[in-house]
């Protein structure tokens, strides 16, 4: 298959290990960080913001979140969590911008963008296992909002009664 590849188009295919380059994930997970307040009271400065641009949904904001560093980075300052404990480091960067976000719109909206990406599939993955062995075949004209109601105590662990 290959020199037949090769032979079509002139050129070698792309190498197996160019599906595993994390390369730009891993920038956009370096970039994120600046919404851990401790972190970006020490390092983050206005071209940390211009690398946004390369996350195409905070790109379009740039010039907003500039504007508002200088006071964020001030609010910033002697903030610390406990980055060794995750569910501690988690509650406190929440808490904090529950209690900060509103002086930083743009940046909370930012936060509220970067705080849904997924890291991988696992999640969507479960859902739809579930939905699989919840509703069969015979149930393929329930409602939407029966299956929806469903999926959420299922998933949340609730039960119902």
């Amino acid at each position: 298959k290959f020199s037949r590849d090769f032979a079509k188009s002139g050129k070698p295919p792309p190498s197996p290990r160019a599906n595993y380059n994390c390369e730009q994930m891993f920038e956009v997970y370096r970039l994120v960080q600046a919404f851990d307040p401790s972190f970006a009271a020490q390092y983050i400065d206005a071209a940390w913001v211009d690398a946004f641009t390369t996350i195409p949904p905070l790109a379009g904001h740039v010039a907003a979140l500039k504007r508002e560093l200088p006071a964020y980075l001030s609010k910033c300052a002697g903030t610390t969590f406990d980055h060794a404990d995750v569910a501690e480091f988690t509650k406190g960067v929440l808490l904090w911008w529950a209690n900060n976000g509103k002086d930083f719109p743009t940046l909370e909206l930012a936060m509220q963008i970067v705080g849904s990406f997924t890291p991988n599939s696992a999640a969507a993955e479960r859902v739809f296992s579930m939905l699989k062995r919840m509703f069969g075949d015979m149930q393929m004209t329930a409602l939407a909002d029966m299956i929806q109601a469903a999926l959420m105590l299922t998933y949340n662990g609730r039960k119902v009664g």
